[in-house]
């Protein structure tokens, strides 16, 4: 058995391609790994073949990477979301300097592009908004995740969800907030806070006893 380890996946959400929902790219995304007799398991492509075919099996990963790395033209034009149009006008309105989906680049040469980078005083703080989806709570953990490695401190991350707390999965917010502070848009007074003060924010969760 071997796999791409999440690769292409992790790649395609980075550049806005959907390919679990009803969308084209989705559907591309399901033929090619059939074409080269794979699947996706947990996010990653995966193919099992006998010992003595092993050569091949590591030849038909690479070529469906490389296959279906061509959907990141299906992207849909980059479009704010109504929190992301929000958030840039609350940081315009606090005269808050900040770089619009900033390139960030990783220790082994990949790049994300967060929502925005706050340029502060004493720090430098990146921001993934997430609007209301689970895919997009997923994408964002996936980004902080990575963003550590980049030696972005905790106080250097921030995922700002839409609502309050009582929106989301606790689980999802739980496992979230062991990576980044969590702000919402409902408590714009914490994030701010927390941006121009450097105080801490609540766990979004209660700590089971």
């Amino acid at each position: 058995m071997a796999s791409d380890g999440g690769a292409m996946v992790s790649r395609l959400a980075d550049a806005g391609v959907d390919v679990r929902g009803p969308t084209r790219a989705a559907t591309a995304w399901t033929e090619t790994l059939s074409a080269f007799r794979l699947s996706e398991v947990d996010g990653r492509i995966v193919g099992r073949r006998p010992l003595q075919q092993a050569a091949t099996l590591v030849s038909d990963i690479s070529s469906a990477m490389l296959t279906t790395d061509g959907l990141r033209w299906l992207a849909a034009p980059d479009r704010d979301s109504k929190l992301v149009r929000q958030f840039y006008a609350y940081l315009d309105d606090a005269r808050i300097a900040y770089d619009r989906r900033p390139t960030v680049e990783l220790p082994r040469g990949a790049k994300v592009s967060p929502t925005a980078r706050i340029n502060l005083p004493k720090r430098t703080v990146l921001v993934q908004a997430v609007g209301g989806s689970e895919q997009g709570l997923e994408h964002a953990l996936s980004l902080v995740q990575r963003i550590e490695r980049a030696d972005y401190a905790f106080d250097q991350r921030l995922v700002l969800l839409k609502g309050n707390p009582q929106a989301w999965p606790a689980d999802h917010l739980d496992l979230l907030a062991d990576y980044t502070p969590v702000g919402f848009s409902d408590r714009v007074d914490a994030v701010t806070r927390f941006l121009k003060e450097g105080t801490p924010l609540e766990r979004p969760v209660t700590s089971e006893p």
